[in-house]
């Protein structure tokens, strides 16, 4: 993480380096009206303009312009006005407007500095480098020793990568004796030598911030820029402690505690991020963001319990944090409760980034709880909002499945392809939908198109090798795909299952055994693997093995058509 140049607290805002500070509210009332202007003129300007700053005040920036604006129309002369317009226009982030007021001040009152400042604010927000130089040059002129002008300028060149001019306006502050705040020039240096590369500039960074902290100890900001110039060198160590050190000196610093925290988590050493936040959450208002980072840190920990108080007390307090309830939903799911799962997951809004999964994984726990009308109305709901990603469609046409409708379940997924085409979750599952269909050679033909995807598809692998051998078609190729999926793969029964089964139809019954064997070994509990060892069993004249398998095939399958099917083998056997 590399600083830019940013506002610092010993300085009025920078407007060049923030978007803009707001103009501080003057005393003074608007410029007197000519004193030929009738009374009650002046009286409406001067009303207006109170309106303006109280409103301005209250952040109701829309009503202040509108007041100010009447003022204007009484009388366009003032630009204390056109400032004060300026800087609602800003808030409001009509920049155009803004500057056309700033401007127009400027031009009424060119010995105004604020509005000259102000002005070149508003230039360097847009980006406008040039003007904004000219604006700083013009309070130069005007205040010679104007520090913000003088590092507003060297800003700038920084901002532009022109190195050398900025350590030249940031060095002139340093040879002025009469300058107040040598620790910001040094600050600055450290920045602009920070970005150029080498060396050199990196130690000549790294020791204008350590002059910085020396004339400044509790100045945060080069606190903060030296860390990240040690971590940028990967050296998490002495950015760990520079910021132990500065919080010692300094008993509290938000910032700085955020960054030890980010360090701890790169660290490894959830716990001691963990304390933190907690010291964050003990000497201020804690921010939202604060408390989710919390909460994540206690969810990786798995302390479920104490993460789920945590977000409920953000759910509370946040209502709208989608992410707090999506995970605590996730909570809920983890520890078994899936009837409050579901009702924070159906919370999550159509805006969040969560819905799509939140929809998904409502939908799986509503099928689990047996209500599977109920997940394909939120699912098809949700495609219908804005949860148009690959795993909504995939979730709808498992669901679909589910109630053996096939060609619903095909439908929602050619919709998804139509979007995602390439996605290889919803091709593989079409895969699956035309097999159950009956299209084995779109099925087939899907496999391979999801494996030019990805390569290393151990699934689709299997599955197009079990395939091939069932059809007794291009045995040598689905053996090189079974293998290859083991190699993946080594220690999956069904694998292991698939390339058994390809043996057995190459009739290399001893090896197939061998392979079977081990694939019941993974996976005693599957039907089809204790069959497909039973019929190689068979066929090698092991009889008494194969009598076993085949009881265990049908023990294990509750589709009794199947258990019968397997059944009919057992009493083939010849003893």
């Amino acid at each position: 993480m590399r600083p830019s140049f940013k506002t610092i607290s010993s300085l009025v805002p920078l407007l060049i380096l923030s978007a803009c500070g707001t103009l501080p509210m003057k005393e003074s009332s608007i410029t007197p009206s000519p004193i030929s202007a009738p009374l009650s003129t002046r009286a409406d300007a001067d009303y207006n303009f109170i309106l303006g700053e109280l409103y301005g005040h209250e952040g109701n920036s829309d009503q202040a312009i509108e007041h100010f604006e009447n003022v204007l129309a009484l009388d366009e002369t003032s630009p204390t006005v056109h400032l004060r317009l300026s800087a609602e226009y800003q808030k409001t982030n009509k920049m155009t407007k803004a500057i056309f007021h700033a401007e127009k001040a400027v031009a009424k009152d060119p010995q105004n500095i604020e509005a000259h400042l102000f002005l070149g604010g508003l230039y360097s927000a847009e980006k406008l480098y040039d003007q904004a130089i000219a604006q700083y040059k013009a309070v130069l002129l005007l205040e010679p020793k104007n520090e913000e002008a003088l590092v507003y300028i060297g800003s700038l060149y920084a901002d532009q990568k022109d190195s050398k001019k900025a350590v030249q306006y940031f060095k002139s502050l340093l040879k002025n004796p009469e300058y107040k705040t040598p620790h910001v020039a040094y600050y600055y240096l450290g920045l602009v030598r920070m970005e150029i590369e080498g060396k050199k500039h990196q130690l000549d960074a790294e020791n204008a911030f350590r002059k910085a902290l020396e004339l400044k100890p509790d100045f945060e900001d080069a606190a903060i820029s030296l860390a990240n110039l040690y971590l940028h060198q990967n050296n998490r160590n002495r950015a760990l402690s520079l910021c132990l050190e500065f919080q010692k000196q300094n008993h509290f610093n938000h910032n700085v505690a955020e960054l030890l925290a980010q360090i701890y988590i790169e660290n490894e050493e959830p716990d001691k991020a963990y304390e933190q936040f907690e010291f964050i959450a003990n000497n201020s208002e804690p921010s939202l963001e604060t408390q989710m980072k919390m909460a994540l840190i206690l969810i990786e920990q798995k302390r479920l319990h104490q993460a789920g108080s945590k977000l409920k007390d953000i759910v509370t307090k946040f209502p709208a944090s989608d992410s707090a309830r999506f995970y605590l939903a996730a909570i809920y799911e983890e520890t078994g409760d899936a009837e409050n799962a579901v009702r924070e997951y159906m919370q999550v809004p159509p805006a969040s980034a969560h819905f799509s999964d939140a929809i998904v994984h409502a939908a799986h726990l509503l099928k689990g709880l047996g209500k599977l009308n109920q997940a394909l109305n939120i699912t098809a709901n949700g495609l219908k909002s804005k949860a148009d990603q690959p795993q909504v469609y995939t979730m709808y046409a498992s669901l679909l499945d589910a109630k053996s409708d096939y060609l619903g379940a095909e439908r929602v997924l050619e919709e998804g392809l139509t979007k995602f085409s390439h996605n290889v979750g919803l091709l593989f599952q079409h895969a699956l939908m035309l097999d159950r269909l009956g299209k084995k050679d779109g099925m087939i033909a899907q496999m391979k198109k999801v494996l030019e995807i990805e390569p290393n598809h151990v699934q689709s692998m299997s599955y197009l090798a079990f395939t091939l051998a069932e059809l007794n078609q291009h045995l040598a190729e689905a053996e090189k795909l079974a293998r290859r999926a083991l190699e993946l793969e080594p220690a999956d029964g069904y694998v292991l299952d698939t390339l058994g089964w390809v043996l057995f139809k190459q009739k290399k019954f001893s090896e197939s055994i061998e392979v079977l064997e081990k694939a019941y070994g993974y996976q005693s509990s599957a039907s089809i693997i204790a069959e497909h060892l039973a019929d190689a069993y068979s066929m090698q004249s092991m009889n008494e093995k194969a009598k076993i398998m085949y009881d265990k095939a049908a023990g294990l399958t509750n589709d009794e058509t199947r258990a019968s099917q397997i059944r009919s083998k057992l009493h083939k056997l010849v003893f």
